[in-house]
This record gives structure tokens, sequence and C-alpha cells, in this order.
């Protein structure tokens, strides 16, 4: 009986350290980026700019937003941030994309990639529209993208009153989307 107790107990031992070295695991598999923007989220702090440099000989960093929460129609919480990252060979000379990235109960459903630094939103309205306000040499135009119902696959956003971009929405892996 003692035997059989001392077995269970080496099984037991092993069993869990095997679950605890997964999540590790599981934990090193995120790459930068994203542990990035799970530290946005976790600080909570809407309208917050958070900076990030990755150090080496050419720049790459990131600026990430926490827009805030859309309260959706089938009571889900979407997390919304928009990020620019910057990369380049120098100061002067880097240049700017930008994405925006929605959550939901902090696991990444997916994002838009919206080209340039200058594209992303600005802010998240009565909790359910995502605004694109552009006031720059470019575009003058201000877009509302509701999110209430569903996320849409597309989205065009107005840039002039003659035209605008049509941005897709990429889903990850780990969604049902």
């Amino acid at each position: 009986m003692k035997k059989l107790s001392i077995i269970i107990t080496f099984f037991t031992v092993l069993i869990g350290c095997e679950k605890a070295t997964t999540k590790k695991t599981d934990n090193n598999n995120i790459d930068y980026y994203e542990r990035c923007r799970l530290l946005v989220l976790q600080e909570n702090n809407p309208n917050q700019d958070y900076e990030f440099s990755k150090m080496g000989k050419e720049i790459d960093q990131q600026v990430i937003k926490y827009l805030g929460s859309v309260y959706t129609s089938k009571k889900d919480t979407l997390k919304i941030l928009s990020n620019i990252n910057y990369t380049g060979l120098y100061e002067d000379a880097k240049r700017g994309s930008g994405s925006v990235y929605i959550y939901n109960n902090n696991k990444l459903v997916g994002f838009y990639y919206v080209g340039s630094a200058l594209a992303v939103p600005n802010k998240i309205e009565n909790n359910k529209d995502l605004i694109f306000d552009y006031k720059n040499d470019v575009c003058n135009q201000t877009t509302k993208v509701s999110l209430n119902d569903s996320i849409p696959k597309r989205i065009f956003i107005q840039c002039t009153k003659d035209g605008g971009d049509l941005y897709n929405f990429k889903t990850t892996n780990n969604t049902t989307n």
C-alpha cells in the first residue's frame, strides 16, 4: 500500500510539472509585439499612449493606445487597441504603419491593418462605435464603424469626399469568427 501511495504521488508531481512547463512554454510562444499589447490591456487605462522599443541596430518602436471597450448586442465586451509600429535604419528615416487590434476576454480576436500611422482610429464613442477622425494634409473626413452587432469583415474609411480606403479584418486562429 505504501508503494502505491509513493507511485501515485510521483505521477501527480510529474503531471503537475508537465502542465506548469506547458503553460510556461505557451507563454514564451507569445511574440514581443503581442506581449506589449497584452501589457497595455492589463493596464486598462483608456486613451493613454504606451511606447515600447526593441534595442538593436535598426529602429523598432511601437506606440499602443487602449481606446476603450465596445459592448456588443451579444453581451460581449471587445477591447480595442490602436497600434503604430515605427521601423527604419535611422531616426529621421523611420516609417510608421498602423493596425487596430480587437480582443475579447483578453484574447486576440483579430485585427485591421490600416497601413499608415495616420490611419489608426482616434477613439470609441458611445461604447459601440470606432471613430476614424482624420485631420491631416491628405485626409479630412470622419468615419464611424459600428461594432455593436458584429465585427465587420471589411470597413471603408472615408478619407476625402471623393474616396477612402477599404480594410479587411484578419481573424486569429483561436477564434470561431
